[in-house]
C-alpha cells in the first residue's frame, strides 16, 4: 500500500508539469492580474482554477467514458465562449493600460482589481477551456485511474500532489507581474498591453482550431477521425 502510494506521488509529480506549467490563457491571466493585485491575484486564480478542477477530477472515477462523448460535442460552442472570454478580457487589460498612460488611474487599480474578479478569471479559464478538460481524460487520465485503487487516500494524495504546482506557478507568475508596479507608468502599461496581445493570441489560435474542427466535422470521412483522436 505504502509502496504504491509513494508510486502514485512520484507519477503525479512527473506527469503533472506537462498541464501545470503549460504557456495558456491561465498563466497569461495570472500575470496579468498579478500587475494589479500582486502575489495574492495568484492565489485567487489558483483557487478559482481549483473551485473547477477539483470537483471535475473527482466525477472522472465515474463518468470519464460519458465526459469523453460530451466533450467532443461541446467543443465548438465552449471555445466560442472562450474566445468571447479571452477577447473582453484583453480589451479590459487595453483599456486599463490607455487609462494608466493618461494617468487616469494608477498602476494597481484596475477594473479587474476585486477579488471577485479574480476568482471568475480562473474559474472561467479552468471551466472553459476544452483543452484543460481534455488533459484530465488524455495526459492526467493515469493518475485518476491509479489513485481510484487506493480509495479516498490515493485521490487526496495524487491531488494534492498535483494541485500545489498550480498555486506555486500562478503565484509567482502573478509575483512577476506584479513587480512591474515599481518600475513606474510606462513599463506598467506596456505589460499589460503584452498580456492582452498574449491573450488575444490564444483567442485567435482557438478559434483556428475550432474552424478547422468544424471543417474536419462536416465531412464524412475525417469525423469518425476527429472523435477518435478526441
Amino acid at each position: 500500500m505504502e509502496k504504491n502510494m509513494r508510486k502514485l506521488v512520484l507519477t503525479t509529480l512527473t506527469i503533472t508539469p506537462s498541464g501545470a506549467l503549460s504557456p495558456g490563457p491561465l498563466s497569461a491571466s495570472a500575470a496579468a492580474v498579478g500587475a494589479i493585485l500582486g502575489p495574492w491575484g495568484g492565489v485567487l486564480i489558483a483557487l478559482g482554477h481549483m473551485m473547477v478542477e477539483l470537483p471535475y477530477v473527482a466525477i472522472l472515477h465515474r463518468f470519464a467514458g460519458l465526459l469523453r462523448g460530451a466533450l467532443g460535442r461541446l467543443k465548438v460552442p465552449m471555445n466560442a465562449v472562450i474566445v468571447l472570454f479571452l477577447l473582453f478580457f484583453s480589451y479590459l487589460l487595453l483599456q486599463d493600460s490607455i487609462a494608466v498612460l493618461r494617468g487616469e488611474i494608477s498602476p494597481g487599480r484596475s477594473s479587474i482589481s476585486g477579488p471577485w474578479e479574480a476568482l471568475a478569471v480562473g474559474a472561467a479559464l479552468t471551466g472553459l477551456n476544452i483543452y484543460f478538460l481534455a488533459w484530465w481524460l488524455t495526459v492526467g487520465y493515469p493518475l485518476i485511474e491509479e489513485s481510484s485503487r487506493l480509495g479516498l487516500k490515493g485521490f487526496t494524495a495524487m491531488y494534492i500532489s498535483h494541485v500545489w504546482m498550480d498555486y506555486v506557478w500562478l503565484i509567482l507568475l502573478a509575483a512577476g507581474g506584479g513587480a512591474t508596479r515599481i518600475l513606474g507608468i510606462i513599463p506598467y502599461a506596456i505589460l499589460l498591453m503584452a498580456l492582452a496581445a498574449i491573450l488575444m493570441g490564444f483567442a485567435l489560435n482557438i478559434l483556428r482550431d475550432t474552424l478547422r474542427f468544424v471543417r474536419a466535422s462536416a465531412t464524412p470521412a475525417d469525423q469518425d477521425r476527429t472523435y477518435a483522436v478526441g
